[in-house]
């Protein structure tokens, strides 16, 4: 699909150049799943991509497996690490160490995948609500192992019907169709500083605000530490977030989630309790590193 195709499909009028969004996959030992990310990344309908795989030090088959699929597909670049940095980590040594040039980003976790027009939808509602928002964030299905749907979204506090949400705007926006086309979503004002995001890879950023995030941040990072847990509310604090309630791609529940949602079944197990000790302690952490940065 050309930009003007991609245009007139998904009903975003204009002449300008396309944004440029790059997709940045962060692998750690996830063999098994790995080329299921791969493959929708470059399965995207959106035409102006750049998309980059990370191996952070795996020992499984993942760097050969990398390799085979950039043979296949040369627009993919590579970056092998020797050691685990884990994905905060690896993020940060991307962004500071490596060029990216897409005006948005998008941190594919290598066991999750993306449906086709991912990529497309938030860049969509980005273009239409043209106000600077810092992060989209769209639904996700939950699936096991093996990609069986286990459960059709991901619970969250906001979607309770007695959810407090001051401040947010549930919004219909016309597409630039010749019979234009309503688009629900819900815009979040910077003022809410409560968790409002789906997981990890159903998030999307722009450059700018991860640069600066990165920009920020000092080693050493904790392994452990994830992406979206400093990123989402560093980069929603400087223009808010548009919230997509439909399934834009599938989260993989197998055991080594770093989410503290799990699924809505009493029978399957996560393996993951809850990550809420570790999140505070990152986020007094990044509060730290963000107090060096001010007063340097």
């Amino acid at each position: 699909m050309n930009e003007s195709e991609w245009r007139q499909t998904y009903g975003v009028s204009g002449s300008e150049k396309l944004p440029l969004v790059t997709i940045i996959a962060i692998n750690w030992n996830y063999g098994a799943y790995l080329l299921t990310a791969l493959r929708s990344a470059v399965a995207q309908d959106y035409p102006a991509l750049e998309i980059i795989v990370l191996d952070n030090g795996s020992d499984d088959d993942s760097p050969v497996l990398i390799k085979t699929f950039v043979e296949e597909h040369p627009q993919v670049r590579f970056i092998e690490l020797s050691r685990n940095l884990g994905q905060l980590g690896a993020a940060h040594h991307i962004v500071t160490q490596h060029r990216i040039s897409g005006d948005f980003v998008s941190f594919l976790d290598t066991d999750d995948f993306l449906f086709p027009h991912f990529i497309s939808h938030h860049v969509r509602a980005h273009m239409l609500v043209n106000n600077r928002v810092g992060v989209s964030t769209g639904d996700t299905l939950q699936v096991d192992r093996h990609g069986t749907i286990v459960a059709g979204n991901m619970p969250h506090w906001w979607k309770a019907s007695n959810a407090n949400r001051p401040g947010w705007a549930d919004v219909q926006i016309p597409t630039q169709h010749d019979t234009p086309r309503p688009l629900a979503m819900t815009l979040i004002p910077p003022s809410q500083r409560r968790w409002c995001w789906y997981p990890g890879t159903s998030i999307v950023y722009r450059r700018r605000n991860i640069e600066r995030l990165m920009s920020a941040i000092r080693d050493p990072i904790e392994v452990k530490f994830a992406l979206d847990t400093s990123a989402a509310p560093f980069c929603h604090a400087e223009g808010g977030s548009i919230m997509l309630n439909e399934p834009l791609s599938g989260y993989r529940v197998h055991g080594r989630n770093s989410s503290v949602t799990a699924p809505q079944l009493q029978y399957f197990d996560s393996g993951r309790v809850s990550f809420e000790t570790g999140n505070k302690r990152q986020e007094r952490w990044f509060r730290k590193n963000i107090r060096k940065k001010q007063t340097a």
